[in-house]
């Protein structure tokens, strides 16, 4: 005689995350969108977000109860060191810290930081429609995408070296496509990479540092496609895959 169990399979926890978009430099108009976005995701994912820009809640006490730190298109420095010591434990005992457009624009006097990120923003041009190269197709923050290219509208930023050697890359842009070397905000700055990563990722201690270029309009945070991307992007990093 078969006999079914009447235990339930206890349900899965929904990811915590902590959106962090504190500004000491540029601040941009998008961050309401982004925010409109995060929480429309993860109102159909199950997904718990606090957002914030109290850099106090950068303790080991609330850290520990989160998942994931999202920086959205943070600028400037950020948090002091108590925070950063804070952050860096968190990542490096196995959290993860997803920076969306401007992480690479942030914190530039933190080493540590500085190291998990991999480049930082040296400048760009207006924002203008440009091909990306999606390098990387089977990670879950690119297997939707379909096709290697994508064109698309965004503000397409450049970076004080190519991280490729030292990070996992997930897509890159074509130069080709835009007029990289209109640095007319950015007098000096060589924009121009040549192999020019947009995307990428990597293992921090035990935790991941994950940065993406992408999403400076609010129509970015609108596109079907984007969202798919911040969707991959959160669970990998959160440590879901």
């Amino acid at each position: 005689m078969m006999v079914f169990s009447s235990c339930k399979i206890p349900e899965k926890e929904p990811l915590q995350i902590l959106v962090f978009s504190k500004t000491a430099g540029y601040r941009h108009e998008s961050i309401p969108a982004g925010l409109k976005a995060l929480n429309e995701i993860a109102g159909n994912q199950g997904w718990k977000i606090t957002a914030t820009e109290d850099s106090a809640l950068f303790s080991p006490s609330v850290l520990d109860s989160v998942d994931l730190v999202v920086f959205l298109s943070t600028s400037g420095d950020v948090l002091g060191e108590v925070q950063e010591n804070a952050l860096q434990q968190f990542v490096e005992s196995g959290g993860g810290l997803l920076t969306i457009h401007s992480g690479t624009d942030t914190e530039y006097g933190w080493d540590w930081y500085q190291k998990a990120i991999g480049a930082h923003f040296t400048g760009h041009p207006p924002v203008q429609k440009a091909t990306i190269v999606v390098e990387d197709r089977e990670h879950p923050a690119t297997k939707h995408f379909p096709a290697s290219t994508w064109e698309t509208e965004d503000e397409w930023y450049s970076f004080n070296h190519n991280p490729r050697e030292d990070v996992h890359v997930l897509i890159s842009i074509d130069e080709s496509t835009y007029d990289v070397d209109d640095n007319r905000w950015f007098d000096g700055v060589v924009q121009r990479m040549g192999d020019h990563p947009l995307v990428w990722y990597k293992k921090v201690g035990k935790g991941i540092v994950f940065q993406s270029a992408l999403g400076h309009t609010d129509e970015m945070y609108a596109d079907t496609l984007y969202r798919k991307h911040l969707i991959g992007m959160i669970e990998f990093t959160a440590g879901v895959y």
